[in-house]
């Protein structure tokens, strides 16, 4: 059975860009869930430069859908 994963980096994104608190990628992970997603993706940069260290905390407490990492492996 095909399964669907949302990819959240895009809002996070424009979350940056902006400077400010919204869109928020954990409430767009929330709704994709509520919708019948399969799974929630995110891309975890070195820089931090899209998806922050508190927004992966809050999702790791309130998805009850699996959760992919996107990770460079470096040292």
């Amino acid at each position: 059975m095909i399964q669907l994963g949302v990819n959240i980096d895009h809002i996070a994104t424009l979350r940056q860009a902006r400077g400010t608190r919204y869109p928020s990628p954990v409430r767009a992970a929330l709704l994709a869930e509520y919708a019948g997603a399969d799974a929630i993706t995110l891309h975890l940069r070195e820089d931090r430069r899209h998806i922050q260290d508190r927004d992966l905390e809050i999702l790791r407490e309130v998805l009850t859908i699996r959760m992919n990492l996107e990770m460079a492996v470096t040292d």
